[in-house]
């Protein structure tokens, strides 16, 4: 055997392997790099309110503006309003925790067990919040971030879980429009909202609504690193919080 050849093959083969996963790495750079921007896309008095209130924003700013429309849904069984642990379902026998991180796994092992886990997807702004693995439904590749299956693990294992399911989801009567820019929804926020000091986290996305009202609409929900939740309506450009009070007007819009 030919080992000086065989050396100079193996060489050449690392060196293709290295380029390519360059290459690939080039390439997630450049896709991420083309759907967000930070927070020097800001206008320039966003930018010196936040310099004024030592505001920051360390999560990415998306830049996709696709065309959205309202949902209407039926929800199979109206959350309690007061205890949600009580809803809570136990989960016989409990699957390893890890494979909330895989899709595949995740529907192969509790696929039989949660009803439409397929349509849910894992939260990546909430995490891994007190035990607590969040996942919201998928509508079109966006998230419905009122309607939730929480997983409870403990021990590395998934112990139970509870899950908003919807009977029925329609768009009718509703058209598409361009949502509003994420900078300009976060500028809304900064300009007229947030308090001194406040750090931004996380944008994404979705749709929001009252469960009570099933109306959910195109909304971009900001995620602060104290844990308030904002959302703006990626249509009016109305404020509200996750507890359902809105704070500013489509009135007062940002230019």
């Amino acid at each position: 055997m030919d080992w000086g050849r065989a050396k100079n093959v193996l060489i050449l083969a690392f060196l293709m392997l290295n380029v390519l996963l360059g290459y690939q790495l080039w390439s997630e750079w450049r896709d991420q790099g083309s759907s967000s921007v930070d927070w020097t896309s800001l206008p320039p008095d966003t930018q010196q309110i936040m310099q004024e209130k030592n505001i920051r924003v360390e999560g990415k700013i998306p830049t996709e503006t696709p065309e959205m429309r309202i949902l209407t849904f039926t929800l199979k069984k109206q959350p309690s309003k007061s205890d949600k642990a009580a809803e809570k379902t136990a989960i016989e026998p409990q699957p390893e925790s890890r494979i909330v991180f895989y899709r595949k796994e995740l529907e192969s092992a509790l696929g039989g067990t949660i009803p439409d886990l397929k349509h849910y997807e894992y939260d990546q702004g909430w995490g891994n919040r007190e035990g607590v693995f969040v996942l919201n439904r998928m509508v079109d590749g966006y998230p419905m971030f009122d309607i939730r299956l929480e997983l409870y693990n403990s021990d590395q294992r998934i112990m139970a879980y509870r899950q908003d399911t919807i009977q029925t989801l329609s768009s009718e009567g509703s058209k598409d429009q361009q949502v509003l820019p994420a900078a300009q929804a976060v500028a809304r926020l900064i300009d007229y909202n947030l308090q001194a000091g406040s750090v931004i986290k996380d944008i994404r996305l979705g749709y929001h609504g009252q469960l009570f009202d099933t109306i959910s609409a195109p909304s971009w929900r900001v995620l602060l690193e104290s844990g308030e939740v904002y959302y703006v309506h990626a249509i009016s450009g109305d404020v509200s919080t996750d507890k359902g009070t809105t704070l500013t007007s489509a009135n007062s819009n940002t230019e």
